[in-house]
């Protein structure tokens, strides 16, 4: 159990940040959001958050409340639907947690930081069953399985902006590529701790996500054809960092060399695509980077 000290502490702060934010800076407290989510029709709170237009990249801040209150539904409010509360679990929880507010402080601050510790210990530990059934002598480390998770949530909300009526998915790529990217290259030289390719695609992944960010790329090129091609450079670099990685596993691994010269090859493949479609059919790049992403997040994982 040693070995999940760090992601349960990692997931635990993350939760913690989440829930001063939702008190402190949005100024929502769990009574009046127990009295809000009594009169919600049924649905998947994660699921919505993530196609909703009003909350972009901040889905990463959030994520702990969104899976926090999933988990809440599915678990506390089915048990009160079950004693005839409401019209589906979210419902019966609602009516039941606003009229006890302690018991509603009790919960919300128990499943966001729970909602933290899932969005980091469900990656690590598929990651670890992955490492253990392909072999690898590499040990498990919670940096993988944050960056991972954080690059899947930009691919699940792109593919969500695709779907919903009032999402803008093509407006929010430079923050689906962006983030991943500064955050995998903070990731890379912690992680390799060496002066080589590593290092030098964590430096470039910071700065390519610092300039998406920041809005300088769309200043410099406009918004042309271009622009949105250029967007795709980072799962080129990225891809072909990931092929000389994954020849250091040849020997050590070779079950985990081959799963992972196959989704650095397909990375590759997304990200060349990625450079030419903006100028021919610019609406299907989102789909495009939302599967280059979730790639992406499978490599960072079993690295």
């Amino acid at each position: 159990m040693k070995r999940f000290r760090v992601p349960v502490i990692v997931g635990t702060v993350w939760g913690a940040i989440c829930l001063f934010s939702f008190v402190f800076l949005l100024g929502e407290d769990p009574p009046s959001s127990a009295v809000w989510l009594s009169g919600y029709d049924e649905t998947n709170f994660l699921i919505e958050a993530l196609g909703a237009d009003y909350i972009g990249p901040f889905i990463l801040l959030y994520l702990p409340y969104f899976v926090g209150l999933d988990l809440s539904t599915w678990t506390l409010g089915l048990i009160f639907y079950a004693f005839g509360y409401g019209s589906w679990p979210g419902q019966a929880l609602g009516i039941v947690l606003s009229a006890h507010p302690v018991l509603a402080w009790v919960v919300a601050i128990l499943f966001m930081l729970l909602g933290g510790v899932v969005c980091i210990g469900v990656p690590y530990m598929v990651s670890g069953l992955v490492r253990i059934r392909s072999k690898s002598e590499q040990e498990l480390d919670w940096g993988s399985a944050l960056v991972g998770t954080i690059t899947l949530v930009m691919a699940l909300q792109a593919f969500a902006q695709l779907t919903t009526p009032r999402g803008n998915a093509l407006a929010m790529v430079p923050y689906f590529v962006g983030i991943p990217a500064l955050f995998t290259g903070i990731l890379l030289p912690l992680k390799h701790k060496k002066l080589n390719y590593n290092f030098g695609v964590g430096i470039i992944g910071i700065f390519f996500g610092l300039t998406l960010l920041s809005g300088t790329l769309e200043n410099v090129l406009g918004l042309t054809p271009l622009l949105w091609s250029v967007y795709s450079f980072w799962f080129i670099i990225y891809a072909v960092r990931g092929l000389l990685q994954a020849r250091t596993y040849r020997t050590v691994a070779p079950s985990q060399y081959s799963v992972l010269t196959v989704l650095n090859f397909l990375l590759l493949v997304f990200g060349l695509l990625g450079t030419i479609i903006p100028f021919f059919a610019l609406t299907s790049l989102p789909i495009v980077v939302a599967i280059a992403l979730i790639i992406e997040s499978l490599i960072t994982w079993l690295e």
